[in-house]
């Protein structure tokens, strides 16, 4: 085989490489939210319905996550202010206490859910992953990776998309 030939070939293989690791980290799943399994921090079961006609920001994320821990703290400065009409649930495949405890430590003023299952099951290979749904339980936005909460544009259209 000459040498141009397999110059072509690995840059075509590179290519796909690279496509493939940005659709499995960087590209939000279509997740099934009505087939989650998820229960409170009291162990009582928790629908996807049990959200219709609330403006909901989901953030799959953990405890031991920085960008999970940076992104809820900034949710939580404009929580009272920017957010007042919108419910923040953190979902987290870790074992229940370790969300119990983090919540605690934390003082977090959101809903902590507990998923039962790894989130790698469903799609989710990098986290934060987070989930813009309206009233109607659509979902508006879907992003992995954390969101600028402090970016007033962004905040705006965030809020936009929640109506």
């Amino acid at each position: 085989m000459n040498t141009k030939l397999k110059y072509i070939i690995t840059g075509i293989l590179a290519l796909l490489i690279i496509l493939f690791f940005y659709n499995k980290y960087r590209i939000a799943p279509s997740v099934d939210f009505n087939k989650l399994n998820l229960i409170d921090l009291n162990g009582q079961p928790v629908r996807f319905q049990d959200f219709k006609g609330k403006k909901v920001i989901f953030s799959f994320g953990a405890s031991w996550c920085g960008n999970c821990v940076m992104e809820l703290r900034d949710l939580m400065s404009i929580k009272e202010s920017e957010l007042k009409d919108v419910d923040v649930v953190i979902i987290s495949d870790e074992d229940l206490e370790t969300v119990i405890a983090f919540k605690e430590r934390k003082n977090y003023p959101f809903t902590f859910l507990k998923m039962n299952g790894s989130f790698n099951s469903i799609g989710v290979n990098a986290i934060p992953t987070n989930y813009i749904v309206n009233k109607n339980l659509e979902i508006k936005y879907e992003k992995v990776g954390e969101i600028d909460w402090k970016d007033p544009s962004t905040l705006q259209h965030m809020k936009r998309l929640l109506e």
